[in-house]
């Protein structure tokens, strides 16, 4: 099932987007016009019941993901991913 979401246009370039995104979030420009940074997460290991996770910019998360699936890296040395 398929719903049409209801659509408006953006302040900043005209363009469609989601009314939603006004009215639950105050948004008034699309996602490509944003001026909000993008942020991931980073899974940080305290201990085997007791995990975080630190959000910190795209960039270093994807930069930080990145650097943990190098061989020999912390806990991951010798783990063979299914």
């Amino acid at each position: 099932m398929r719903i049409k979401l209801e659509m408006m246009g953006c302040n900043k370039c005209g363009g469609d987007m989601p009314v939603l995104r006004f009215a639950k979030y105050g948004y008034k420009s699309c996602v490509n016009c944003s001026s909000v940074q993008r942020v991931g997460g980073v899974a940080i290991a305290n201990h085997k019941t007791g995990n975080e996770i630190q959000i910190m910019p795209m960039e270093d998360a994807e930069r930080m993901y990145m650097l943990s699936q190098r061989q020999g890296y912390g806990v991951m040395k010798g783990m063979k991913h299914n």
